[in-house]
């Protein structure tokens, strides 16, 4: 029979290789002038007004991005030959090279940490995860993380009997972000529709 402990055991220790906690808080920051990088690699002509649109963002602040690029030596400003009043923005040799780099460094690290895995592996993985996901999102679990974990006097005494017990519990809540020993307990690590999402205090 497969331990189920053993299971959570592993996914704890992947979730802490700083790889995976590098490369999700890198997908899931967008970096303007990397993405501004991205945009001209992938596209001609491009005018700060296109990048204005493509970022969603004020044209000063694409102002700004041009000028750091400038200053890099990774974009410059061309005049349109057709029609004078049009400024493209177009990488420079040095410019292409790094955008190539950062979008390269996490595909290869993903290359290989994921060599030897099947397009049916990997489809089956995401599944699983997909599921365990949405049990720790779910409203039963959720319920029963608050009603385990929110009792301070059941924790008090546990504590009282092996200190691991109280040593696990504050761990975790720091993790979920209330560090003051005194703070009530709210919840999990801020999933979606979490306790916290839902107003449980």
């Amino acid at each position: 029979m497969v331990n189920r402990n053993d299971i959570l055991h592993k996914i704890a220790d992947i979730g802490y290789q700083p790889f995976l906690i590098f490369a999700t808080q890198a997908e899931e920051k967008t970096d303007n002038t990397l993405e501004t990088l991205r945009l001209l690699s992938e596209e001609e002509n491009v005018t700060a007004g296109r990048i204005s649109e493509y970022l969603d963002i004020r044209p000063s602040s694409v102002t700004q991005i041009i000028n750091k690029l400038e200053r890099a030596g990774m974009a410059a400003r061309v005049k349109s030959e057709d029609d004078a009043r049009i400024t493209f923005v177009r990488l420079t040799d040095k410019g292409r090279e790094s955008a190539e780099q950062g979008d390269s460094v996490i595909a290869a690290l993903n290359e290989a940490l994921f060599k030897g895995f099947s397009q049916q592996d990997l489809a089956s993985f995401d599944s699983y995860l997909s599921r365990l996901q949405a049990s720790i999102d779910g409203e039963e679990f959720q319920h029963k993380l608050f009603d385990l974990f929110g009792n301070d006097a059941r924790w008090r005494r546990l504590s009282q009997m092996s200190s691991r017990f109280g040593r696990a519990r504050a761990h975790m809540m720091r993790r979920s972000g209330f560090p003051d020993e005194g703070e009530a307990f709210r919840g999990g690590y801020g999933h979606r529709g979490g306790p916290r999402e839902r107003g449980w205090r």
